[in-house]
């Protein structure tokens, strides 16, 4: 298990991604955050990612010539595809090589729509619970 503080943790995994990918990972670090201002931010899986309610809502990871955006369920969002242009949805990810490269307000959207899927997935699941 890791020690780090997660703003450490944070701030050495973009410190030692490329350097044409480090403003990216800042600003969609920040475009999560907006997001899911009440999830928590974690490294367990050595990357920085946002949870709640012990569940993955969205990460972000720097590969060697792109970056990858992790989630649970991806096929409630493969409509998504259409819209952002030069990304590629893999089984849980959606791949892109800049953040320029797509549209962020669609960007922005997809993020919401996750988090508003995997908000309703909970609830549901503490409906069904109490029943």
């Amino acid at each position: 298990m890791m020690t780090l503080p997660i703003d450490t943790f944070v701030d050495n995994y973009i410190e030692h991604a490329s350097a044409n990918m480090r403003a990216d990972l800042h600003e969609i670090i920040a475009i999560m955050r907006l997001i899911a201002p009440n999830a928590e931010l974690s490294f367990d899986f050595g990357i920085p990612y946002f949870q709640q309610d012990s569940e993955l809502l969205f990460g972000v990871a720097a590969r060697e010539d792109h970056l990858c955006i992790y989630f649970n369920d991806c096929t409630q969002f493969y409509s998504f595809a259409e819209r952002l242009n030069h990304a590629q949805f893999g089984e849980n990810c959606l791949s892109f090589h800049r953040l320029n490269d797509i549209n962020i307000n669609v960007f922005a959207e997809l993020l919401s729509q996750i988090k508003v899927h995997s908000v309703k997935r909970g609830r549901d699941r503490l409906a069904h619970l109490l029943h």
